[in-house]
């Protein structure tokens, strides 16, 4: 089969991105353009206008300000010019994977559909790290499986891998035990791979240090609890998914020694194991984004598991039913995506809700109103969904999370009253939830709400240190409006937000 054709149906969900955009990405996907066009017009690495912030993983934010550097459109266009760069990112990522699936054609395209569905159809990894980092990972495994020997090339390809994602770091480190042990220990590997790592992942982290007092970035800081682990462990559908494939897989390479490539699939299986370990252990509000390498090894997996299983693995009679099956269910997902408020784990697997027809995206017609609406380049302190907010209504907005903030907002968040602080950098209005469904406690990362009676009261926290620094007095705000919860799919608790003008 044509591979270009075969390459051309593995990618066809993507196209359902084109006609509704602010569908697709999760909100953390538009903290990237959003700064990026703060970097590109001078205005430095600011998420708002009040914050230097290192809240980002770093080689996806340079891709994004060339991106916005290259883009001749308005600011909202450049996602089309990313969406591009991220359907090339997939397909070399393809390119370097056919190595792994040689002979092995109906793998191959179950394993490819996988990568398409969960990177184009769910549409959760648009604008975010995750393309990038998929294809980062496959040149390090297309390296490594060609047995290639120039260690300052390693150096070069471990450094991406470490920068597209800091998390990497735990497969990283068996990958490069498993090079180790092909260049037989050679003490030159250490010196000219060294070299390289240090020059490039160190100066990134020096850098870190030296503006914002600590190696790792703010929101790393933020979402980490290492050493101890998180205080309630919560599996959801996908970590349990993941969890098993590569508990599976592990199992499978140790016991079964035909695989083709059975030691490096192996390494990278065990630093797979040992991250996603560690992000359910120690990493609270993980993301879709979280599991790519563990998307790999599933792919690997369904390859050896069809090669040890299907004799006649190229037999036309499961290339074209598998292709068809694979084109039905990628496009079906990415059209549900598109058109409705469809979402695997709160709306398909959730017993509660309905699957309902939904054309346009709710935060943006919340942030496109609060744009006509507020004056312009007005500086709003928002409980959620910051991302969506700030891109499209042009406004500054201050997360409560602090996941793009720096030392100074918690500072200012833990010495002084939540009123004073507001003042102090003109931040005039705050968007909180609103209309709790029942009485109950409620925890947000950046507030937390005490509804009785119906009536809530409202915490600021510090997500540095995890602590209540203050409450709000309402009286000391008036109400400019109410709007119905814009991610009501997700966040069932509370059927409305509401706009509050701090009083002067």
């Amino acid at each position: 089969m044509n591979q270009r054709l075969l390459y051309f149906f593995f990618c066809l969900s993507a196209v359902f991105f084109l006609f509704n955009p602010a569908k697709f990405p999760a909100d953390d996907g538009f903290f990237y353009p959003q700064i990026a066009f703060n970097i590109a017009n001078g205005k430095g690495s600011y998420f708002n206008d009040l914050y230097l912030t290192n809240g980002y993983h770093p080689l996806w934010m340079i891709v994004c300000t060339i991106a916005d550097c290259l883009n001749p459109f308005s600011k909202q266009d450049v996602i089309y010019i990313l969406w591009a760069i991220q359907l090339a990112f997939v397909l070399l990522s393809f390119k370097k994977l056919e190595i792994f699936f040689s002979d092995n054609l109906t793998g191959k395209i179950i394993g490819f559909f996988c990568i398409s569905i969960l990177f184009f159809s769910f549409g959760t990894l648009y604008l975010i790290e995750a393309h990038l980092n998929l294809f980062c990972f496959c040149l390090i495994l297309w390296f490594l499986a060609k047995q290639k020997n120039n260690d300052w090339l390693f150096g070069v390809l471990f450094s991406l891998v470490f920068l597209s994602r800091l998390d990497n770091v735990f497969l990283l480190a068996p990958l490069g035990i498993y090079y180790l042990i092909y260049r037989k220990w050679d003490y030159k590997v250490f010196l000219k791979s060294g070299i390289v790592i240090l020059l490039i992942c160190g100066a990134y982290l020096l850098s870190n240090f030296y503006w914002f007092g600590s190696l790792v970035p703010i929101s790393g800081r933020i979402k980490s609890s290492f050493p101890n682990l998180q205080p309630h462990i919560f599996l959801s559908v996908i970590s349990k998914f993941f969890l098993g494939i590569n508990i599976i897989s592990v199992l499978i390479l140790i016991l079964v020694k035909t695989v083709k490539f059975r030691s490096l699939k192996l390494f990278f299986a065990i630093g797979s194991l040992i991250q996603i370990l560690y992000n359910i252990g120690f990493q609270s509000q993980i993301g879709q984004w979280y599991y790519v390498a563990q998307t790999l090894v599933l792919i690997f997996l369904v390859g050896d598991l069809i090669s040890l299983l299907i004799k006649n693995r190229n037999s036309n009679y499961l290339i074209y039913p598998t292709l068809i099956l694979g084109i039905l269910i990628s496009c079906g997902i990415g059209y549900f995506k598109m058109s409705s408020n469809f979402s695997l784990q709160f709306t398909l697997m959730d017993e509660n809700s309905e699957i309902s027809e939904r054309n346009q995206e709710d935060v943006q017609v919340f942030a496109e109103n609060i744009k006509k609406n507020l004056p312009s380049n007005s500086r709003i302190f928002t409980y959620d969904f910051p991302g969506k907010f700030a891109f499209y209504s042009d406004m500054n907005i201050i997360p409560a999370d602090g996941l793009v903030a720096n030392k100074t907002f918690f500072e200012d968040l833990s010495t002084m009253k939540f009123d004073q602080f507001l003042r102090k950098n003109n931040i005039n209005y705050v968007n909180l939830p609103s209309a709790f469904i029942k009485d109950d406690d409620y925890s947000f990362i950046g507030i937390f709400v005490k509804v009785r009676n119906g009536k809530p009261t409202y915490f600021i926290k510090n997500s540095m240190t995890k602590e209540k620094v203050d409450s709000l007095d309402l009286n000391n705000y008036k109400v400019m409006k109410t709007y119905k919860n814009p991610i009501k799919t997700w966040q069932k608790e509370y059927d409305s937000i509401t706009i509050y003008q701090l009083k002067y």
